[in-house]
């Protein structure tokens, strides 16, 4: 069965762009950061546990020799997965930063490479094009999420303490495709900015302002969270104040707040969400995450097929 040429096309296309992303400092750097943080998170996780139960171990003693009762192990009234909780703010911090550049440069680097000309002049199909910058930048940001995915799975492997069910390996599994998801949107937007815009600052900066409104502005607007707060997997679940303008405010506007969607899916899949909290907006936050991704790939395929080939370089 032979293949298309417009596939085999975007193949070419897609293996070329992954193998140069990495090359770029700014990629590197941010991937580099952000697995480094998942580490941190696994460390953080492994260290609360063994504190704990060197502390229970003492307790243990101490309350034996005094003839009182044994209370259980902290760590076994927790979910294991809540020990990961902090992994949802490093995704939507710098794992979303590292996707929007990863986006931006996929495009970028053609741009200013002049090869765009070049690239027109083949007859390869502007669908070609796209689809294949679509398919490096699934094969990128799925390799630092499987990275992560590694890096918390034998975080689980090496603390006996810690055994995961089925239903504890599914809802590790979700977790990880939830974040995918959500890095995934925000390359996307990085895509198509930069495929969209006329210079090079600009095609950078409006994703960016996108990350920033939906992650520290909007918050603030229907839950009444501070910047430094949203930056606390709990104290970014906290209830709104009861009033009617974060009743109507969470409703109309918590569709956009991605963000806070994702931060509520990711405490329900780890098992850290508080009793009290409750979604408020319009929307579900698994509607609002899909749907959100499922605009940005319209979006991101109808920019980079509609890209301007005569020009090989921003304006400037």
């Amino acid at each position: 069965m032979e293949t298309s040429p417009r596939i085999s096309a975007a193949r070419i296309i897609a293996r070329h762009s992954a193998q140069l992303i990495f090359r770029e400092r700014t990629v590197a750097l941010l991937s580099g950061l952000f697995v480094l943080l998942v580490f941190v998170s696994a460390y953080l996780g492994w260290s609360a546990t063994s504190t704990v139960n060197s502390i229970y171990a003492d307790a243990v003693v101490y309350l034996g020799a005094a003839g009182q009762p044994v209370p259980p192990n902290p760590v076994s009234t927790v979910s294991p997965l809540s020990l990961l909780r902090n992994m949802s703010i490093y995704v939507s911090l710098i794992g979303a930063l590292a996707a929007i550049v990863i986006g931006y440069q996929l495009i970028a680097m053609d741009r200013k490479a002049g090869v765009l000309p070049l690239i027109g002049a083949r007859p390869i199909g502007t669908g070609a094009y796209a689809g294949g910058k679509l398919m490096a930048l699934f094969a990128v940001i799925g390799i630092l999420m499987a990275a992560t995915a590694i890096i918390s799975i034998g975080t689980f492997l090496v603390l006996p303490e810690f055994t995961l069910s089925a239903a504890g390996w599914g809802r590790l599994a979700s977790f990880f495709l939830l974040s995918l998801m959500f890095m995934l949107l925000f390359g996307l937007m990085g895509l198509a900015s930069a495929a969209l815009a006329r210079s090079e600052s600009v095609a950078l900066l409006v994703p960016m302002t996108i990350w920033l409104t939906v992650t520290f502005i909007l918050p603030s607007l229907t839950s009444n969270i501070h910047p430094t707060a949203a930056i606390n997997p709990i104290s970014a679940l906290a209830p709104a104040p009861a009033s009617t303008f974060f009743d109507w405010s969470a409703w109309l506007i918590g569709p956009l707040s991605i963000a806070e969607s994702f931060k509520y899916l990711s405490a329900q899949l780890l098992e850290f969400l508080p009793a009290s909290a409750v979604a408020t907006s319009a929307l579900s936050p698994l509607v609002d995450l899909v749907l959100a991704l499922a605009i940005a790939i319209g979006a991101a395929i109808w920019a980079v097929a509609h890209m301007e080939h005569t020009k090989g370089d921003y304006n400037v």
